[in-house]
Formats: structure tokens, sequence, C-alpha cells
């Protein structure tokens, strides 16, 4: 179905494939600003053509938030001799649609064939700029091959779309569309196109400009309700081709600027040749497919990125999808923020500043559920507040508030920025007061007990004690601890309160199997009979979550995920221990699983895992493994586990305990060499590795 090349990957056939999961793979965004590559040309319905942007969030309900679907700033349509290509009677022939991995340019083209036999060249491309984010283009071109008639396009913005919120139950299919729009303004004129719209609180407003240009004809108001447009009229003669082009500003200081598609895409391309310098992964491999995959997994990462914006971060699916309602998750902190850690510092700095920036909200979390401190929320969107409010994930998944400390400090020990320390420091202290005041002191047995909690795993209910979550806390405490011992003021009571958490918390460990355990009920669970599935689907779909979670099964990494972030915490045998138990029972009934399982499989050395749980992952989306990334969006955490199982896995990527850059290859079978930048430290490095050996080095010079 998609056709790999280095830098690009393409489909062929008009709908030939499932049309949603193209429309997410081809999505353009630039952190600011993202839309699927869905058409009205096509049929598009209102709530299909999806625009979002970074933070563009309003309430739908009190308290409850979607991120808003924006005007359709690539809205057209076309007719060409009374025809409507794509749904009039006629037909498409060479039908091909591709996105260029290193400009980020969508172009389709195809031959439309009427019912009278006339074949007319349709040429679309756009793209959404990466050197301003307020800035999108649009270009059409139509080429008569047989005849000569009249054409007209529409060209405009418009606001006529739709939100379609997705349940938060995946069981649960919803089709009630909600109008988050109102009082879209629009005019029209002398090729210009302006639109001002509110989203239903009034807390986003929306002001959308376009320039719309053309080769040849003449062109004239063609608005209509909540779409302002100019209509192209042009005289289409045999062999000679027309030119549209309508440049877009979104939220810009004023209408589009000087210049025109070329020009726009020109300095575009170079803003992403910029990225690319820094975030590229060239790999030597057989498989020819895999470079493009990598670099696919890349390019989307890239535009996840906030625009140098510290109050927003990265939703589940970025700017791709309305899924989770665009809320902010911990794949952040431990899928997605390591990416820019290594290759984009600043960008990390950002990400790290929204956690930051957000304490405040976090406080009142803690508040609200009678606790002290800071308790981050397992999803957010407009500040800090919870968006999820079931019980058994809002309340209990809690690792969050520890991936959020560990991620932060892990921000300190790559970059060596120490700008933002005392602002860490605060972070990591009001962190360890809410874990201090959510551990159960049980003083028969003189121990703390982490009760009602649910790991990363999802599957096996709430439990105890899940170890996950209290190592992790453990970890939160120490950086607290080390925060006071800096200076950072806290009461004298609390630091011996938090090392006697540390010292007297619970985990389950068979010392003969040398085993840690997931939680206290793990062992008592049914197990599953892994056999007896009679389809690959979620098992969230087929088995009702009252009797899932009584079953000894996993729905994705969790001990196998802790070894990876604290590997000091574990000898190699209980690492090996913990992949030979955890692994057969896990499902990877969620994208961030196979990634995960990749990474530590060559950290282990089972190299024939490693690959295929590397395909898993970087296929995900390209190849729709786990058939919801049209209906749901490109997985983001799934790219940033790619990326971790390819440089902490596969090239074995560590800075030590002494901040020194070093490598331990372990090269799949059927790749020859290995190449990639990153930063550590302030400095910039490019590491190389092949069959025969490995070096690093820094501004041309090897230092290793």
């Amino acid at each position: 179905m998609i056709e790999y090349g280095n830098w690009h990957i393409s489909a062929s056939g008009y709908r030939a494939h499932a049309p949603q999961h193209l429309e997410s793979l081809f999505c353009q965004s630039n952190g600011y600003i993202g839309s699927r590559a869905a058409f009205l040309q096509d049929g598009a319905l209102p709530y299909e053509r999806c625009t979002f942007m970074a933070g563009g969030f309003d309430y739908i309900s009190p308290g409850i938030t979607d991120i808003v679907n924006l005007p359709d700033l690539f809205h057209f349509t076309a007719t060409v001799a009374e025809s409507t290509p794509g749904q009039s009677g006629g037909h498409y022939t060479g039908f091909h649609q591709t996105l260029n991995l290193k400009n980020g340019l969508y172009t389709r083209g195809a031959v439309w064939t009427d019912e009278q036999g006339r074949e007319t060249a349709i040429k679309i491309s756009r793209f959404i700029s990466m050197a301003d984010k307020h800035l999108a283009a649009l270009c059409i071109e139509l080429t008569a091959l047989n005849h000569e008639s009249e054409a007209v396009l529409l060209l405009g913005l418009d606001a006529g779309v739709l939100n379609l919120p997705v349940h938060d139950d995946q069981t649960m299919v919803n089709h009630q569309t909600v109008q988050m729009l109102k009082d879209a303004g629009g005019k029209s004129g002398q090729g210009l196109c302006g639109l001002t719209a509110q989203s239903r609180t009034g807390r986003l407003t929306i002001d959308m400009r376009c320039r719309v240009t053309q080769s040849d004809g003449t062109q004239e108001d063609g608005s209509t309700a909540d779409c302002p447009a100019r209509k192209l009229t042009v005289r289409l003669k045999q062999n000679q081709t027309v030119r549209a082009e309508k440049l877009i500003s979104v939220n810009g200081p004023d209408h589009p600027p000087p210049g025109d598609f070329t020009s726009w895409l020109e300095e575009s391309g170079k803003a992403w040749a910029l990225r690319w310098e820094n975030a590229d992964i060239e790999v030597e491999a057989e498989d020819p497919q895999l470079q493009a995959a990598l670099r696919y997994n890349l390019f989307q990462l890239m535009q996840c990125r906030p625009f140098d914006d510290p109050n927003v971060s990265v939703g589940a699916r970025g700017l791709t999808h309305a899924r989770y309602k665009g809320c902010y998750f911990w794949d952040t902190e431990l899928f997605i923020q390591p990416f820019f850690l290594y290759t984009n510092p600043a960008a990390a700095r950002d990400l790290v500043r929204f956690r930051l920036n957000t304490l405040p909200d976090a406080r009142e979390n803690a508040k609200a559920l009678n606790l002290e401190g800071a308790r981050y929320p397992w999803m957010c969107a407009v500040g800090g507040k919870e968006q999820c409010h079931t019980w058994d994930i809002g309340r209990s998944e809690i690792h969050i508030t520890a991936d959020v400390a560990y991620a932060a400090n892990e921000y300190l020990r790559v970059t060596g920025d120490n700008s933002l320390r005392d602002e860490l420091s605060q972070l990591f202290v009001e962190t360890a007061r809410y874990w201090a005041s959510r551990f159960s002191y049980d003083g028969i047995k003189d121990v703390y007990n982490l009760l009602f909690v649910k790991g990363p795993d999802e599957y096996c209910g709430v439990s105890s004690n899940n170890a996950y979550t209290v190592i992790l806390a453990r970890h939160n405490l120490q950086l607290a601890l080390e925060a006071a011992e800096n200076g950072y003021a806290v009461s004298p009571e609390e630091p011996a309160k938090w090392r006697e958490i540390i010292e007297k918390s619970q985990v389950g460990y068979d010392a003969e199997r040398e085993l840690y355990i997931q939680d206290d009920d793990f062992l008592r669970l049914e197990p599953f009979d892994f056999g007896g599935r009679e389809t690959d689907a979620p098992v969230y779909r087929t088995l009702d979550y009252d009797r899932l979670q009584r079953f000894r099964v996993l729905k994705q990494a969790d001990l196998i995920l802790l070894i990876l972030l604290l590997p000091e915490l574990f000898t190699e045998s209980q690492k090996q221990a913990i992949w030979s138990f955890y692994e057969p029972t896990t499902l990877h009934d969620s994208s961030l699983s196979f990634g995960i399982h990749a990474w530590a499989a060559a950290v282990l050395g089972k190299r024939d895992k490693a690959m295929a749980y590397f395909n898993k992952s970087l296929f995900l989306d390209l190849e729709n493994i786990m058939g919801n990334t049209g209906t749901e969006g490109i997985h983001a955490a799934a790219l940033g586990a790619s990326w971790q199982a390819a440089v902490f896995g596969f090239a074995g990527l560590s800075l030590g305990g002494t901040g020194v850059p070093s490598l331990s290859p372990r090269l799949p079978d059927g790749w020859s060499a290995m190449r990639f930048a990153f930063y550590a430290n302030g400095k910039r490095y490019r590491a190389e590795m092949t069959r025969d050996g490995w070096s690093i080095r820094e501004k041309g010079e090897e230092i290793l």
C-alpha cells in the first residue's frame, strides 16, 4: 500500500485504500498548526476536514475540554467543463500522492477523465511552513490534455467544520458532532479573503487571512455562509497549464507576507534542513524500506514539537487527530521528550517549562484529592487541571507525577543547563510532598504501602505497591532530598520522612528467582489463555474490563520499561528475569509497547526479538498495524519509542555517570552502518558505527 523512498512516502490509487489512514499519514504540521490530508473536493465531511492548533482547546462541557477543529485553511473546489473531479461521473487514472520528508511538501496528481472523455491533469500541492508558524500554502495546477474548456476554482476559508468528539471508552463509537466555532465573520475582495471566528466559550480566537492568485482568467467573490472565498474562472487551452495559489496566514500579524508558493516553500525547506541536520538517523540496511520508515517517524516527531511555546505540550496524537480530546499524557515526558532532549534541547526545555508553568494547577489537583504538594494530571489540556475523571485511571494511575520529575531530572542530566535548577528543585520538592501524603503507613509492620494504584500496564486492575510506581516515587523523593541538600528550603521534618519512605516502601520481590513482582495482586490473577484468542484485536475490544482485570496479562511494558529508565537499580540477572517473566505475558495492546520492548531486547542481547519489535513500532502507523491510525491519528509515543530503540537500544548511546557520551553498538542483522547527531552537555556530537567499530566526534574531531 505505501511506497517507500529514502526521503518520501507515497500511495497510488484514488481512495483505493482506507482514506482515513492516508489522511493521517499525510498530515502536515509545524507544531503550531496541523492539518489532516482530507479535502472537500473528495467529499470529506465537515468533521473529517480537521485543522488543529497547539493549545487550541475550549470547553465542551463544564470542566472538560476538546481540541477545536479550526476553519479549513486548505478549502477548495474545482469544476472542469462542468464536471467535478472525484465526485461526478468520470474517473481518475494515475492517481498518486506523495509526502516529501525533506521539506514537508504534500503533492497529489492524477488525470481526470469525464463522461465525455475529456482528460485533465490535476496537481495539488500544499505545505505548512516550518519557517514561519503562521503560514501555509496551497497550489492547484490544471492542464487540459485533449480539450479546451472552462474551469472554475473556489478557494477560501471554511468555518463550517465540526468536531466529532471521540469517546474516552475505546470500545464505544460516537456519531454526534459538536459545533465548536461561533461568530464566524468573513470578507472577500481584491484577491484577499479574511475570516475571524471564536470557539464556543470565546477562549480561542482564530484569525485567518489568505491571498489568492492565478496565472490566467478572472477572479470574483465566491463567498458563502461561514466561508469567504474567491471564485476563479479560467479558460483551459490544450496542453497549457493554469496555476492558482492560496497563501494563508493563521493568527499572523497581518495579511500573508510577500512571496509566492515557491519562495515560501524554499524558506520552509531551509528550516526543515536545519532540523534534519540534528535529527536524521542514517541506516545502511538490507531492507530498502527501513530508511524511509525511520525518517517518517523522525519527520512526524519534528512536526509534533510546539513552535517555541512553553505553555503547550505534545498531545498523544500530536496535531493529527482529536483522539483523547488532544490532551497531554505521560507519553510526552517518557516517550517524546527524549528525542528532543538529544536533538533539540531548546524544544525539550519548553516541554519541561510547560510542567513548571502548570505546577500551580498540580498543587490544586493534589488539594482536590485531600493530599499535599503537587500532583500532575493523567490528562491535561488547558493548564494542568485533570481532564480524566475515571477513578481507575484518573485517580489511580498516579505514576505520571514521578514520570514528570524523572523527565525533568533527565533534562538537567543530559543538557547540563542549570538555568532551571531552582525552579525544578521546587518541582521535585512539591511532588515529593505529594508522595509523602499518598503513601500509607502500616504501624504494625512498620512499612509504607502505596495503595490503590495502577501502573503503566493497565490491564491487571487497580492494585497496591505497583513496583514501577513505587520505585519511581522513591526516585522522585531522592531528587527532593538532593534539592534540599543543595539549599532548597524545606521543613526540618521532611527529609527524614522522605528517607523513611524510600527505605520502608514495599515492592514485591522473589529472591529465589531474582524477580520483581509487578504488584501485590499480580501472582494471584488467573493465567490468560494466549492460544485461545480468536482475533488479534486488542483484548479490551473483546472482553469486558470487569473480566479482563482479573487475568494475568499485560497491555504494555511496565517493569520492562522501568529497567530501562533506572538500569543502575537492577543487576543483569534481575533484568533478564524481568524480561523472561513479563515479556511472554504482554499483548502489546498499546502503541507504547513495541518500541520499549525493542529497546529492552537490544540491551538484553535478544537480537531477533529486538528487530521484530522495532519493525512493529517503526511501521505501526505506516502499515496501520493496530488498525486505528486512520480513526485515531498518528501515535506520537510510538514514534518516540522507535527513536529510543534505535539510539539507546541499537546504538547503545549512554552518558554514563561522568556525562561523557559513549556507544555500545548492537546493530541488527542486515544493518552495516548507522550514523546520527546528538547534543549532550551543550555540545553537538556525531556518532557513527559499523561492523568494524564506532566513533563519536565533536565538531569534526574524534573524542572517543
